[in-house]
């Protein structure tokens, strides 16, 4: 038995390489000869696609993707990276219908899954996005970036209970991210629990210098259990790394005061 790959599918798979390494017009150039080989070519068609998406060339990349559709009106690829050129120009509802045919084909297609999330929390359908960030973890469990939406997608939806508890798994899964403690800290600071808000604005910090942000969110719960002095200290830091920010230094002043 020949397991070599043919003409067609070297020429497809080199052009990928050339695509990784963000050689395009070399890739466009493999891929162009890819189709020219055969009828059915609906992979070289899908991939000419790619490149198309990747130079910022919506349309052209829309219709190339529709002939490879023509050719193989189920192949995934295709069908999501429909999805993502429409959505590029911001046509929300035609990008859903075709991440949505991608899911109902394969439902473990989880980055259609995920921009099916994406386009649905942009529309503020919040019930919705958390439905499809969910059945992207489902379809890949180490999907950082769908845990990461759903979490805030919880907290976006009032749901702040079920934020917390996401993001207490990501610090489990990535512990070593500085912005899933920064959110678990945020999370916590809207409940009134401040001394979790603290831990985990302090892990955020330790993990990233002059993470401003959680600076900022710590001096404020400083303040607000009335330790003035931390919170001054704190505001001050803010004050040497971006002097430009005028807020803080309204605060420094009041808290000088």
């Amino acid at each position: 038995m020949n397991n070599q790959p043919t003409k067609y599918q070297q020429l497809n798979t080199d052009g990928v390489f050339a695509l990784l390494n963000g050689e395009l017009e070399k890739a466009s150039r493999l891929f162009q000869q890819a189709r020219d080989l055969r009828e059915d070519c609906f992979e070289a068609l899908c991939n000419l696609g790619k490149v198309e998406l990747l130079k910022e060339h919506y349309h052209e990349a829309i219709a190339l993707f529709q002939q490879s559709l023509e050719i193989n009106d189920s192949f995934i690829e295709s069908l999501h990276n429909l999805g993502v050129a429409n959505y590029r120009l911001g046509e929300l509802e035609k990008a859903i219908e075709f991440y949505t045919k991608a899911v109902t084909i394969d439902p473990k297609y989880f980055q259609s899954a995920f921009n099916l999330g994406n386009c649905y929390y942009e529309k503020k359908e919040l019930q919705k996005a958390i439905y499809w960030y969910q059945k992207a973890i489902e379809a890949n469990p180490a999907f950082f970036d769908a845990f990461f939406n759903l979490a805030n997608a919880y907290r976006e939806n009032n749901q702040n209970s079920l934020a917390i508890q996401t993001f207490e798994e990501i610090v489990k899964k990535w512990p070593d991210v500085p912005m899933a403690y920064y959110n678990l800290g945020y999370s916590y600071h809207l409940e009134k629990n401040f001394q979790k808000a603290i831990e985990n604005y302090q892990k955020a910090i330790a993990l990233r210098k002059n993470y401003l942000k959680a600076m900022i969110n710590l001096a404020l719960i400083y303040e607000e259990q009335g330790e003035r002095e931390k919170a001054l200290e704190l505001l001050k830091q803010v004050q040497t790394i971006d002097p430009t920010i005028e807020v803080i230094n309204f605060k420094i002043e009041q808290l000088k005061k």
